[in-house]
């Protein structure tokens, strides 16, 4: 099973090359952890399944599969929208 995360940042850090990383920054990606939100170091990740993230994004009215509207869809699920 293959799930979509958001991972964003709640404090700035630097990260293991020694780059800084600023508060709010947000990766987001492909993982088979389970749908829910997680505290994690320097930060919160938000998982949900393709299903909800492909039905989160039509509703939304963004179709294209990019970092920018991932993230969108991922908030807007765990937001209510």
């Amino acid at each position: 099973m293959t799930n979509w995360f958001v991972y964003i940042t709640g404090e700035e850090f630097l990260d293991h090359d020694g780059e800084r990383i600023r508060k709010g920054d947000a990766g987001v990606g492909q993982c088979s952890m389970s749908p829910g939100i997680m505290e994690c170091p320097h930060g919160v990740l938000y998982i949900i399944t393709k299903e909800q993230l492909k039905k989160t994004m039509l509703a939304l009215g963004t179709p294209h599969l990019t970092p920018r509207n991932i993230r969108r869809a991922i908030i807007a699920y765990y937001m209510g929208v």
